[in-house]
């Protein structure tokens, strides 16, 4: 019985934890995006007042960019914000619903896993051949180390969404820990409505559906 007891504990502990990570992953890719925004005020007053670009703006914009990308996956992850194709799994309730979500998030896992190897094999190559961009001849190992961290970050998130969804498929009726809840057209239109004009209490809805 303690053993049944720890383990969501642990999960939980895990997923608060990862979530400090992912959130700090993406807080560096905001900071390279307002990096780049601040690049490109200065290479237009740059060519508009003095008729000189800034050497080697391109090879930055393609060292960051690729980083930027993929540095927030896992936290857009975590909370729901990739797109899903739910009107299948809407339907689905109780250990159904969980099954299927384990079997998808294991297929993710998989392919993310495989695309992280082979960019790790990137990032090696790199550093050995001496990979340069060709303005400012940059190393590019960095940038590709980047998104081979981020790669593994994602990799960390869905597997422990799918650990969730297996604990999920033995109690059903338990709360999602890591894994992602499957809401209604309903929910999610709250949501959108809820981020635009605030919170919306039940007892305007039905003010509304009186009126």
């Amino acid at each position: 019985m303690s053993q049944e007891k720890s383990t969501p504990i642990l999960l939980a502990r895990l997923h608060t934890a990862w979530s400090r990570i992912e959130d700090v992953c993406a807080g560096i890719a905001g900071l390279l995006i307002a990096m780049a925004m601040m690049l490109t005020v200065a290479e237009v007053l740059s060519r508009k007042l003095l008729n000189a670009p800034l050497p080697g703006i391109i090879d930055t914009f393609n060292l960051g960019m690729a980083a930027v990308a993929f540095l927030g996956a896992a936290q857009c992850q975590r909370m729901g914000g990739h797109i899903r194709m739910e009107l299948f799994v809407r339907r689905l309730s109780g250990r159904t619903l969980w099954c299927v979500e384990s079997v998808m998030t294991l297929i993710a896992l998989g392919f993310v896993s495989a695309v992280g190897l082979a960019s790790a094999k990137g990032v090696v190559r790199a550093h050995q051949i001496g990979d340069s961009t060709m303005d400012l001849l940059l190393p590019v190992w960095p940038s590709k180390a980047l998104i081979t961290l981020a790669l593994a970050v994602l990799a960390v998130r869905l597997a422990l969404q799918f650990f969730d969804s297996l604990r999920l498929i033995v109690t059903p009726d338990a709360e999602p820990i890591a894994a992602l809840p499957v809401f209604s057209v309903e929910d999610h239109a709250r949501e959108e409505i809820e981020d635009v004009i605030g919170k919306i209490e039940t007892k305007d809805l039905d003010r509304g559906a009186g009126a």
